[in-house]
């Protein structure tokens, strides 16, 4: 099983996999979808996964902010692209 930990950093939040991180995210929110869509990508090929967050005792996913769903959405176009190749 994969655990995708949202972590508080000093230049943000970030989505940590093992000793791993990926580019800070702005905003918890924004690090939090992005670490549940990585678990539905896993979870959509058998693979378990889960997301942890930071300060919270129970993962759930947490809803984006009206001023995040464009930021949202650009990032879902740019990763199809980069899955287009």
């Amino acid at each position: 099983m994969h655990t995708f930990r949202v972590v508080k950093e000093p230049n943000g939040w970030a989505i940590r996999l093992n000793s791993g991180m990926m580019t800070p995210f702005w905003s918890r929110d924004l690090a939090v979808q992005e670490a549940n869509c990585l678990c539905d990508a896993l979870r959509g090929h058998g693979v378990g996964a889960k997301v942890e967050i930071e300060g919270v005792a129970c993962a759930e996913p947490a809803k984006a902010s009206p001023g995040h769903t464009r930021a949202a959405k650009f990032s879902v176009r740019l990763r199809r692209r980069a899955a287009l190749g």
